[in-house]
């Protein structure tokens, strides 16, 4: 008899277990608050997209709505009026809501975005701007990438950023549910929803790749070091064939009566790093902007500088691009500009540390 009682009682337990972690498309609202965005997460979400919301709305090409009902349609004379009469910017919000839904089994779960809301703290307290409905703002979202520091990914959407889900938040709201009282219990269901044990539906995986700018730092004092030699020979080819450096920019600077001789002072090359599964590091090379006499000309393609026909012990300009024999210098990260001095840690953490760790590294371990 007390065999047949705990064996129900088991049954109750594991019916239980089952209701609270499997559900469907149940209505949440996630907080996000601006300062407990984490540097190492490559972009802060709350701090930009209300900016970007605000500009559409402004622009009339995105619709501001009262709540998640969708009744009233606030105007963006209505918009400045409640930013001035509290003393407050959208643009500048502290809080973001994200509406969803979200259905979930013991082995995946599914999550939707319905829409957002901004929350800011005023002169009398909380002041709410309103809703925008995440179908309507779709379009704009997904051609429009956000910033990204060098914890981040080459380039990210805004989409893709809100479903990558790297920000902190608090699940405020479960169904009819608040959690007021028992924040515990918020904690335990979003955990149990987005284990790394389950299959998340609709996550946007960041790609672990950079985008880098990088100035070529040739020794002028040797004649034979890689980098020079990679100058010189693009010097040759632009003075032996002007009509392409005027093609390529110089015309504004120069015409066909400029005689004297063009020098090549400087090389900055844009490319993609992404570092693969095995920890090597791949490049792609998306342009290359030359500098003569100290005048920027337009970026050009790796195809047209494979047309100078450059080779440097057998090897071609890609070649050499790719190995990276020569004194490089970084001078941008992703939306990061960097300095000179610093650019060796940045190098050194790309080298040696979690690539979404950059700015530690370099804070902590230089």
């Amino acid at each position: 008899m007390i065999k047949r009682r705990r064996s129900l009682l088991c049954l109750v337990l594991i019916l239980s277990g089952l209701r609270l972690s499997a559900y469907t498309e149940v209505p949440v609202l996630l907080h996000l608050d601006i300062s407990r965005q984490q540097d190492t997460f490559g972009f802060n979400l709350t701090a930009k997209l209300p900016g970007f919301f605000y500009n559409l709305i402004e622009q009339e090409q995105l619709t501001l709505w009262d709540s998640p009902k969708k009744k009233v349609k606030i105007s963006k004379e209505s918009l400045v009026a409640i930013e001035k009469g509290s003393g407050t910017e959208m643009s500048r919000t502290h809080h973001l809501f994200l509406y969803e839904l979200w259905s979930s089994t013991r082995n995946r779960t599914n999550f939707v975005v319905l829409g957002f809301g901004f929350v800011n703290e005023g002169k009398g307290g909380k002041v709410s701007y309103g809703y925008v409905d995440a179908q309507e703002a779709f379009p704009f979202l997904v051609k429009s990438l956000i910033e990204v520091n060098v914890n981040g990914p080459a380039k990210l959407n805004y989409w893709q950023a809100i479903t990558s889900r790297r920000y902190n938040y608090n699940l405020v709201q479960f169904g009819k549910k608040n959690f007021i009282s028992d924040s515990e219990k918020s904690f335990q269901i979003r955990d149990r929803a987005f284990n790394s044990k389950k299959e998340i539906i609709g996550q946007y995986q960041i790609p672990n790749n950079k985008n880098i700018l990088y100035i070529i730092d040739p020794d002028p004092n040797d004649s034979l070091e890689i980098g020079h030699v990679f100058f010189q020979q693009i010097q040759a080819f632009l003075n032996n064939n002007r009509e392409i450096l005027f093609n390529i920019g110089g015309s504004r600077y120069y015409d066909y009566r400029y005689r004297s001789e063009f020098v090549v002072t400087r090389i900055e090359v844009q490319e993609t790093w992404t570092k693969t599964p095995y920890g090597f590091v791949s490049y792609e090379i998306n342009g290359i902007t030359i500098f003569v006499n100290n005048k920027k000309l337009e970026p050009i393609s790796l195809d047209l500088l494979m047309g100078f026909g450059i080779l440097y012990q057998y090897k071609t300009a890609e070649d050499v691009l790719k190995d990276k024999k020569f004194n490089y210098v970084l001078n941008r990260m992703n939306n990061t500009l960097i300095s000179e001095t610093d650019s060796e840690k940045y190098l050194k953490a790309l080298a040696k540390y979690s690539w979404s760790q950059v700015s530690n590294y370099v804070k902590f371990f230089n």
